[in-house]
């Protein structure tokens, strides 16, 4: 059998037969890829003449893998794979003038800190393409775990060992009352002030909700949920109609203009959380990744303190 290492499969010959294995016609591929469909017919040709094996079984409304067809198709996945993760690589070493980044971030993190590090990222590279994913704690660490996403930024120290941090800052969570509300006139309440009150706070696997539930468990407590949410701005709205107290991150009132409703420290015992980057330990921080976490601290220094 002629050997795939030869020059006489290239690049391109891998590049179709994964498009058509992938649609199951001919037709359909080449008009995806933007060739004549006699020509990728031919190319396929050649790259069964070169490996000396059918790859597909030719039928007048549809074509399938032949075994040998199957058996390679994971491979030149694979290798395909490969190719765009040194694409990848390649535009980050020009300069960061191209690439991508794939960006895991709490939810409560959008109000402030990210809308101002993504516009002062983009100034400065503009030719990076950022897809940022809103994760709940939980999910962030399996997500970069598992290299879905390149950079998380949640809560550390992380549960998962296998990932390395760096702070960003730290935050105390606060509890959120009506304007109206007796509470309102303190300063801080305490776990023993809101056990009785119906609480609005996010659902389980969010930071927020685990340490709230751990203060309750110490005290020996159980909390009343009302209402689980994982968006700030309906949460607030909803403390101020009366629907409960509200949970919320110090960080998600950060300049944030005043609603009717009163923002406490939640004291005995105060509950406070760092927020840090998460990356995978041994795995190479790729230049826009470092370069985020750069102008991200420096967003930072500039919010106000917890």
């Amino acid at each position: 059998m002629p050997s795939i290492l030869n020059h006489s499969v290239e690049l391109r010959h891998l590049l179709y037969f994964q498009a058509v294995a992938e649609h199951g016609s001919f037709t359909r591929a080449a008009s995806v890829i933007g060739l004549r469909q006699p020509t990728l017919s031919q190319q396929i040709q050649q790259m069964e003449k070169a490996l000396g094996v059918p790859l597909f079984d030719r039928a007048r409304s549809r074509c399938r893998l032949t075994s040998a067809g199957e058996m390679l198709l994971p491979y030149v996945r694979r290798v395909l794979a490969e190719m765009e993760n040194l694409r990848s690589s390649l535009d980050d070493l020009s300069e960061l003038r191209r690439g991508s980044l794939t960006l895991a971030v709490l939810p409560s993190l959008n109000h402030r800190l990210l809308p101002q590090t993504l516009a002062r990222f983009h100034q400065e590279y503009s030719g990076i393409h950022i897809k940022i994913l809103e994760m709940s704690v939980d999910d962030m660490e399996r997500a970069v775990v598992a290299g879905t996403v390149e950079l998380g930024i949640g809560v550390i120290p992380p549960a998962e060992p296998s990932l390395r941090t760096q702070t960003l800052f730290t935050e105390e969570l606060m509890a959120v009352v009506p304007a109206l509300d007796p509470l309102a006139e303190q300063t801080s309440v305490t776990i023993d002030d809101i056990r009785g009150r119906p609480l609005l706070a996010p659902p389980p696997g969010f930071g927020t909700r685990t340490m709230l539930l751990k203060a309750f468990s110490k005290a020996r407590r159980v909390p009343q949920f009302a209402l689980e949410l994982s968006s700030v701005d309906v949460l607030l709205r909803m403390v101020e109609s009366g629907g409960g107290v509200g949970i919320v991150p110090a960080s998600t009132l950060w300049d944030r203009p005043q609603g009717d409703y009163a923002a406490l420290r939640i004291v005995r015992p105060t509950l406070s959380r760092g927020i840090g980057f998460l990356t995978l330990h041994g795995a190479h921080t790729r230049p826009a990744a470092a370069a985020f976490i750069t102008i991200a601290k420096l967003v930072a220094k500039s919010l106000p303190p917890d």
